[in-house]
């Protein structure tokens, strides 16, 4: 049976979508209010009333609002620095691919680097399974491969 509800935003008109929104904000707004004598109650047995009574009646949100102003002064500060920074980044690599890989590291490369015979490293590259001993610097000082092993 098919669903009866068609969920496909993508398909509403703008005016659609603007009272779909408008709905969703009055029927937020309708259930926070029906949670207010609950938050009204929690914060009169916390003493609430006492915040109120120093914040507003006695005027301590003024040095609150001091406060908060600073506080956005500092975040736009910031906010435009970094606004700067990623403009500079933004022209300076714009055309810039970064992301390349590596190359492939080749057998003779992988043979300077380990001190061995590029016929034995190929010979190892070969081997199911092999055993390695190593120095204490991590030097390769013997393999032997292991017979009658399988995966």
């Amino acid at each position: 049976m098919k669903d009866l509800i068609i969920n496909t935003p993508s398909l509403q008109s703008i005016k659609q979508k603007y009272v779909s929104a408008l709905f969703t904000f009055v029927f937020w707004v309708v259930w926070i209010f029906l949670w207010t004598p609950l938050v009204t109650l929690i914060g009169w047995i916390l003493g609430v009333d006492l915040v109120i009574f120093q914040m507003i009646e006695l005027g301590g949100y003024q040095g609150v609002v001091a406060d908060f102003i600073l506080f956005l002064l500092c975040v736009a500060l910031m906010g435009g620095a970094l606004a700067i920074w990623a403009g500079y980044n933004f022209v300076r690599f714009r055309n810039v691919d970064r992301r390349t890989p590596l190359p492939p590291v080749t057998n003779s490369q992988l043979a300077d680097f380990f001190k061995v015979n590029e016929v034995i490293l190929s010979t190892q590259q070969q081997t199911q399974c092999l055993s390695v001993s190593f120095d204490d610097e991590g030097n390769i000082i013997s393999s032997t491969k292991i017979v009658g092993k399988t995966s």
